[in-house]
């Protein structure tokens, strides 16, 4: 598997295994509603979101959404925010998949590497994420990585209705790192954006 942020070259790839949706059963997922409509719609919808997160990216609030790839085939998209990082050391994590790339693990794989490369190599203590009511491959994507819950809120969905969302956290120091190695590069990079000044795995050594 292999995440690397998303760029243009990736939308239409993006746009081709979401075009009929990715919700499953009809679950209200999302609280932003871009994958109703016909697939032009929301092939439109899906760029538009993606050119908006760039356009607002800031030191101080931050959204990176990856492709994520596995075999050189694309299944869908891994999301990473955050505000004022440097002081929270605090992200929040979102994700979809194709329908045809639900229930095979992936969701849980390519949340792993996010958490397993932001504690590792960006010194995040803290990862946050949400599901929606009756979003029960998310809720068990979150049980399997050791989060705990963390209160719930009401907010809009995509249907323009109010449901509950629950609130799930995960504390580096108590996550189990999976036995694979998971390879980071351009890290240097990315640490001197969100205002780090060293690199976390070599603060650890002794």
């Amino acid at each position: 598997m292999e995440l690397s942020p998303v760029r243009d070259a990736d939308l239409p790839e993006l746009a081709e295994i979401a075009r009929n949706g990715v919700r499953r059963d009809g679950v209200q997922a999302f609280p932003a509603d871009w994958d109703t409509g016909s697939p032009e719609q929301i092939t439109r919808s899906l760029a538009q979101y993606h050119w908006a997160t760039r356009a607002g990216l800031t030191v101080e609030r931050w959204t990176i959404e990856f492709t994520v790839r596995v075999a050189d085939r694309v299944v869908g998209v891994q999301g990473v925010s955050s505000d004022r990082y440097p002081l929270t050391r605090t992200v929040s994590t979102g994700s979809w998949l194709a329908p045809e790339e639900q229930g095979r693990g992936f969701g849980t794989r390519m949340r792993s590497m996010v958490i397993d490369a932001f504690a590792r190599h960006f010194g995040t203590h803290r990862f946050d994420t949400g599901y929606i009511a009756g979003n029960d491959a998310s809720r068990r994507v979150s049980e399997k990585l050791g989060y705990s819950p963390n209160g719930h809120r009401r907010l809009i969905s995509q249907d323009g209705a109010p449901r509950t969302e629950h609130q799930l956290v995960l504390f580096a120091a108590d996550y189990e790192h999976t036995d694979d190695e998971v390879i980071v590069t351009g890290a240097e990079a990315v640490r001197r954006f969100l205002g780090l000044e060293q690199d976390p795995t070599v603060a650890q050594r002794p």
